[in-house]
């Protein structure tokens, strides 16, 4: 499956001291993202012909940064962006 994102909007509250660790998290959830999206494809019925989709969003996802590690939400934002997107496919 190709897929394009043409815009990706975080929306974060309370993140006061930790305003450095945004980035790395947003890309490692794109990374995992994009390996959970293929292996869904690989293991699954597969979604077949094109579609496009004008927006998609996902669940609000809570994280306590201060006690969460960048790979655990990063692995959860990745898991709502993933639960939205089959939900808009199915």
């Amino acid at each position: 499956m190709d897929i394009k994102v043409d815009a990706l909007q975080i929306n974060m509250e309370g993140a006061a001291g930790h305003e450095h660790r945004i980035r790395p998290i947003a890309t490692r959830a794109a990374s995992i993202f994009a390996e959970q999206l293929d292996a869904y494809c690989a293991g699954g019925p597969g979604i077949s012909g094109s579609r496009r989709l004008s927006s998609v969003s996902g669940a609000p996802v809570s994280l306590d940064l201060g006690t969460t590690t960048d790979e655990q939400a990063a692995s959860n934002i990745a898991r709502s962006w993933l639960d939205a997107l089959m939900l808009k496919l199915m």
